[in-house]
């Protein structure tokens, strides 16, 4: 069955590092590649070629620029060898991302969103963007697979998994990670900070359920003591020169909505030159 990637852009060079690298990443899949653009006027300024009739100048102009930039992406596209298994959509929308995302995941039922992913800098660092953070919050049908921007394409070998134990995986929320595994022959390394012996009994049957469905492909579990899961996880990567890392990302609460509190994605620490997949727990 083929597979549906969607794949927003803002035609800048870190959504086109994103889109090859989901192309890539597939490679040997039959799939169907939907490129989203979207455009929305803000709330404030106007573009001074649209003053002396802003609402429908500014639509034509945005409408104009949007579809010129789809099919310039079209033209690269089909330039790029190895693609014969996949199919490429466009889409323009006058809207916000979010809104748009949510309305076409809703319509098509994506395997997958990738997202291109540029740092943003804050008081505590580096840390990802409004927009995927946004997604991330609100989308929660299908896996979310974040693309910083210094990624280069490599064959994930080593995919880290985090965890704590504390809630059990199902299966329906962790069957992306394991296609990803084999379909790249790729080993998953299960981390945690939890000593094994230290594990309670509701750990100890939820590691149980996890090694059951990550039968099928190779993996190994890990523990790292007394340090944060950011610092662990940098730490690990450069051991096991791993080049994925995934995690169960769980329903924000109300305090990581409103943003008092970090969203599970910035508690793993910023990592540029490492793609993450977020696996929706339901």
């Amino acid at each position: 069955m083929e597979k549906r990637i969607l794949l927003p852009t803002d035609f800048s060079k870190n959504s086109w590092n994103a889109i090859l690298y989901a192309i890539k990443l597939f490679e040997n899949n039959s799939c169907d590649f939907y490129i989203l653009h979207t455009y929305a006027k803000e709330a404030h300024g106007l573009d001074n070629t649209t003053l002396l009739d802003p609402e429908e100048g500014f639509n034509k102009l945005s409408e104009f620029n949007s579809k010129k930039g789809l099919g310039e992406i079209l033209i690269r596209l089909s330039e790029l060898e190895n693609t014969e298994k996949h199919n490429f959509h466009v889409v323009s929308e006058s809207s916000l991302l979010l809104n748009a995302v949510k309305k076409l995941n809703s319509q098509l039922h994506f395997n997958m969103i990738v997202l291109g992913a540029k740092g943003n800098n804050s008081k505590s660092g580096e840390t990802y963007g409004k927009h995927t953070l946004e997604i991330l919050k609100n989308v929660r049908k299908c896996p979310i697979l974040v693309v910083p921007a210094n990624v280069d394409f490599n064959i994930p070998k080593e995919i880290v998994l985090t965890t704590n134990f504390n809630t059990r995986i199902k299966e329906s929320e962790i069957t992306h990670l394991v296609e990803i595994a084999k379909l790249s022959n790729a080993c998953i390394q299960v981390l945690s900070l939890t000593q094994p012996k230290k594990l309670t009994f509701a750990q100890k049957r939820n590691k149980v359920y996890l090694r059951k469905h990550l039968s099928e492909v190779a993996h190994n579990f890990n523990t790292l003591r007394n340090v944060k899961m950011a610092t662990a996880l940098s730490c690990f990567i450069d051991i096991r020169q791993a080049n994925m890392i995934s995690y169960i990302d769980k329903k924000p609460t109300l305090l990581e909505r409103i943003g008092l509190r970090k969203l599970s994605l910035n508690k793993l620490g910023f990592h540029p030159n490492i793609p993450v997949l977020a696996l929706h727990s339901k």
